[in-house]
C-alpha cells in the first residue's frame, strides 16, 4: 500500500499517526506525521518525521532520530506546506 497524505498509519508499537505531508530528500521519501489517539483524534503535540523503507516490495516506516536531519526536513516540509 502506498502511503500518502491523510493516510492513517499504525506502528508496531500501536502508535497511530496521520500523514500531513510527504517529501523526497536525497532520494529518500519522508513523511511529516501527527499522532492520533484511540478515538482517532489528533494529538497536536505529537509530531514526528518518518522515513519510508521498502523491503521486498513492502513499505515500512521508521522514525527519524538524527537531529540535524530532522531540522533540514522540518524546514523543507514547512516550506512546502506554506506554498
Amino acid at each position: 500500500m502506498k502511503i500518502k497524505t491523510n493516510t492513517i498509519i499504525t506502528l508496531e508499537n500501536e502508535e497511530r499517526y496521520v500523514v500531513l505531508n510527504e517529501t523526497t530528500y536525497q532520494k529518500e521519501v519522508y513523511f511529516l506525521v501527527m499522532g492520533m489517539d484511540e478515538k482517532k483524534e489528533i494529538i497536536q503535540t505529537k509530531v514526528a518525521i518518518l522515513k519510508q523503507v521498502k523491503i521486498n516490495d513492502e513499505i515500512y516506516v521508521e522514525k527519524v532520530t538524527d537531529s540535524k536531519l530532522i531540522i533540514e526536513l522540518t524546514n523543507l516540509l514547512k516550506s512546502q506546506l506554506s506554498m
